[in-house]
């Protein structure tokens, strides 16, 4: 018998199930995530017009292959499962329907199959955190004050809750190569800034529910702000001397005011990353230590933005990071063994290069 616990996460009813006088769409749900945190998982996505409900499916890997069970039938557009088999991988695909009297469901496209592993140790992992910090890629522009309160003082409600807000992907849906941030200051529900979405990521991999404490910092002090929660050590900028998977970084000079997560390092000393900058989330990657921009980082960046987010990228085409990104920026590097952590690394992301993170997280080879 499945355990699960049921939590709506989106901002209304009519967000979770769709609406009610729109013709049924057929089409996917969009924005699937499934995030293990400890022992649960937390599934969400968007809601399908005209959708009465929603069939969860469920699979886990054996002997190569994936072995599906209906796992959940309701209305709501989340769920959190309780699943106590550590280290396992679970895999998730969702389809929405809708039934008239008297007649069998008419089924919509199944939605994109995503995956998760329960740590073993630890609250989540970095492979689960990197999972994350990609799924708004493509989907998700860049809103000055995007995922901060109105206060502007701290997580506002969408870097506060599980999974993809469908108002960053209706604000993205139509914007053009011309698009610029600036004509948008403090749309802050339409969009994340760069401390705004490594709020949300983190957010993602310590919660299964919306509204708790939240992880938005000035960029400068985000990384310094989290090794002092204990989620890993602090490096000053002038003492970095390598990168691994899932580092944040923070600027802390007076020229950059960013923040960003290290996807992995490249044997020419660039690195490819992953933020939200103009126009929005992407990857990027650095030029060389000696400043060649046509870096290993660079044609990585450019080779999975081109192949996973074909529209976006002929938008926004600009992957390329200077030199500053490599000696303007304090580290905060995850603790990932010993009592009280909060990412582990049960795949040994932190010794992949760029090149074979994003080969995993992507399940493809750029070759």
């Amino acid at each position: 018998m499945l355990t699960v616990g049921i939590v709506c996460y989106m901002m209304n009813i009519l967000t979770c199930y769709g609406s009610a006088n729109g013709s049924f769409s057929k089409k996917a749900p969009g924005g699937m995530m499934a995030t293990a945190v400890g022992n649960r998982v937390a599934l969400s996505w968007e809601a399908v017009t005209g959708a009465q409900g929603y069939e969860i499916y469920e699979g886990i890997a054996s002997e190569g292959k994936i072995s599906y069970t209906k796992a959940a039938d309701i209305r709501q557009c989340s769920k959190v499962f309780v699943r106590n088999a550590a280290g396992t991988t679970y895999y998730y695909y969702v389809r929405a329907y809708t039934k008239k009297a008297g007649q069998s469901r008419s089924y919509g496209k199944a939605g994109k199959e995503v995956s998760t592993t329960l740590p073993v140790t630890g609250q989540s992992t970095i492979r689960n955190f990197l999972q994350t910090a990609i799924a708004p890629i493509g989907s998700t522009m860049y809103v000055w004050g995007g995922g901060w309160n109105k206060e502007d003082t701290g997580a506002g409600k969408e870097a506060k809750r599980i999974g993809l807000s469908a108002s960053w992907r209706r604000f993205a849906k139509n914007k053009t190569a011309k698009y610029n941030y600036r004509d948008y200051r403090y749309r802050i529900h339409d969009g994340l800034d760069c401390s705004g979405y490594v709020g949300w990521c983190v957010y993602n991999i310590r919660n299964t529910t919306n509204n708790k404490s939240g992880y938005v910092y000035s960029a400068s002090k985000q990384a310094k702000k989290f090794a002092e929660k204990g989620f890993g050590t602090y490096t000053e900028r002038n003492k970095v001397n390598n990168y691994k998977a899932g580092d944040i970084m923070s600027s802390t000079c007076k020229c950059c005011g960013h923040v960003w997560i290290v996807i992995g390092a490249c044997d020419d000393g660039s690195v490819v990353l992953v933020h939200s900058s103009p126009a929005g989330v992407q990857l990027s990657g650095t030029t060389t230590p000696q400043g060649k921009k046509k870096s290993e980082a660079y044609k990585l960046a450019q080779k999975y933005m081109k192949k996973f987010y074909k529209s976006w990228y002929n938008r926004y085409p600009n992957v390329s990071k200077g030199t500053s990104y490599l000696s303007h920026y304090a580290q905060m590097r995850w603790k990932t063994t010993g009592e009280g952590i909060v990412l582990s690394d049960p795949d040994g992301y932190r010794n992949m290069s760029a090149e074979e993170v994003l080969k995993d997280l992507f399940h493809w080879s750029s070759n």
